[in-house]
């Protein structure tokens, strides 16, 4: 011992104990820590450990001893240690001032114990690198941060990025961006861009349930252009606004396929085939097909179809049927009075057409009027006798039709434009004339025009014929008794003119 002082004096060490646990302290009076073996004790002086390049703390020769520390004056300066498994490790990080962890993988979760993570970042860090970067590098669901605010059942949170189920209620995993969860009372919402783990589906959404106050939305974009019926817009720059819609002109065609147009919630509606044939409830089997029900166009007195006129005036023209299934009847009305069901009603039955009048003011003096000619093979005018009364011969017929004037004429340019052909050589009568003697066979329009009904012309002629008949069978009759008579005279005459020879002799 007495050759251990002096030779500490000699290094130039002043220490002021040695503890009889073997611990040193050095530098000001005092008893050495006992868990040290060295305490350096100083209030203007520091420990200087050994100094060494990079090359030469590599070089030191094998076996390192396990927590061996020096400074490193190059490269990665500052304090470097060495580690049974890691080697040697810096404590500095490139750094020789302030705080630094270094580069470390943590053993167990740290708590912050109700104090913040604090870092400014004072230079550029590019724009792949992150102040605070968290990778969640693993096969199952997770996400690499999540902040969360609990409170009773109202809490809120934010996901960065993670794999999971999202968003809330789905049934398979997917990946997502960024998930803000505002939880209420059984309500979430979310702002996140998500894809499936097999297709590449990518989307935002802003998502509100229900629960707590009773409103909710799949999404929900407020920028104080908002308001009912608006459309989302953008401009050229892609900033997008809500705008009341208008309609443009389409830029293409727009193919239904084998669907149908339907509105309010129906299921069947308008069809139009590759051909451009329009079908309504049905596939088109020509040009326009309508069906309604199960007894054709307008079972049971509906309308199969309404072609209207101007706005605010009746149907013109409607498609219906009454009856159903096999007994159906068709029937066309054609309206042209809001007081009216139907003016005229064109009813095919039983393969005949009939035409009947309905409206409510007098029956107009044609039902049925052709502007042109008229071809039939067969043309029948209802004449039972069932339906007459008051019948009563027809008198002086021939005179009557001695009175009439048959003439040819040709159309002029007023006749052409209610149906004659121009310059087609007629024969006719004349209506005026006709009226003068036989009214009831001319009837004059709405505009006034005549014309003659030539059917009913028959029976005078008839009888006409058979007053001839009756006066030339009177005559005939009278020269059979005037030959009678002439017979006789002539036997009167050969009797005399022998009698008056035999005299003579």
């Amino acid at each position: 011992m007495r050759h251990f002082f002096p030779t500490l004096l000699l290094l130039g060490i002043s220490f002021s104990t040695l503890a009889q646990t073997g611990g040193v302290r050095i530098g000001t009076a005092g008893t050495p820590d006992a868990k040290a073996a060295l305490d350096v004790s100083a209030t203007d002086k520091g420990v200087l450990v050994p100094r060494l390049t990079q090359a030469q703390r590599t070089a030191i020769a094998a076996p390192v001893p396990a927590g061996l520390l020096v400074y490193q004056t190059d490269g990665t300066t500052g304090f470097w240690y060495y580690e049974a498994t890691a080697g040697w490790t810096s404590l500095s990080a490139g750094s020789s001032t302030g705080d630094n962890l270094g580069n470390h993988s943590a053993t167990q979760t740290l708590n912050l114990n109700a104090q913040r993570l604090l870092g400014t970042a004072t230079n550029s860090l590019g724009d792949s690198t992150a102040q605070v970067e968290l990778n969640a590098n693993v096969g199952t669901q997770s996400a690499a941060l999540i902040t969360r605010s609990n409170f009773t059942a109202r809490y809120s949170r934010v996901i960065l990025s993670g794999y999971g189920k999202l968003p809330d209620g789905t049934s398979t995993a997917n990946d997502f961006g960024i998930w803000a969860t505002a939880y209420r009372g059984g309500g979430w919402a979310g702002f996140f861009s998500a894809g499936s783990t097999t297709t590449p589906l990518r989307w935002v959404g802003i998502c509100q349930n229900p629960g707590y106050n009773n409103t909710g939305s799949a999404i929900r974009i407020v920028d104080g252009t908002q308001g009912a019926g608006k459309v989302l817009t953008s401009n050229a720059q892609g900033y997008g606004t809500w705008q009341t819609p208008t309609v443009t002109a389409a830029g293409g065609n727009f193919n239904l396929g084998p669907y149908y147009l339907v509105g309010n919630g129906g299921s069947t509606g308008l069809t139009i085939t590759s051909a451009g044939w329009v079908g309504i409830n049905t596939t088109a089997a020509a040009g326009l097909h309508v069906t309604v029900g199960t007894g054709g166009i307008g079972a049971n007195g509906g309308a199969g179809a309404l072609l209207n006129g101007l706005a605010g005036s009746p149907p013109n023209l409607e498609l219906r049927g009454s009856g159903t299934g096999s007994s159906t009847t068709p029937y066309v009305d054609f309206a042209e009075g809001n007081d009216v069901d139907f003016t005229t009603r064109l009813i095919s039955q039983s393969g005949t057409l009939t035409v009947n009048y309905g409206g409510a003011a007098t029956q107009p003096t044609y039902l049925f009027k052709v502007n042109g000619g008229l071809q039939c093979t067969t043309l029948n005018q209802t004449s039972d006798q069932r339906f007459k009364t008051n019948v009563h011969p027809i008198g002086s017929a021939l005179a009557s039709v001695l009175a009439l004037r048959g003439v040819r004429y040709e159309w002029n340019a007023l006749g052409v434009r209610h149906g004659g052909t121009a310059g087609a050589k007629q024969v006719g009568l004349l209506a005026q004339e006709v009226e003068k003697i036989y009214p009831e066979l001319v009837s004059t329009d709405a505009e006034g025009y005549k014309a003659v009904n030539y059917a009913q012309l028959t029976p005078v002629l008839i009888e006409a014929i058979k007053e001839l008949a009756a006066r030339n069978q009177a005559l005939e009759d009278q020269h059979r008794q005037d030959q009678v008579q002439v017979a006789s005279f002539e036997q009167r005459l050969r009797a005399l003119e022998t009698n008056n020879g035999q005299a003579h002799r």
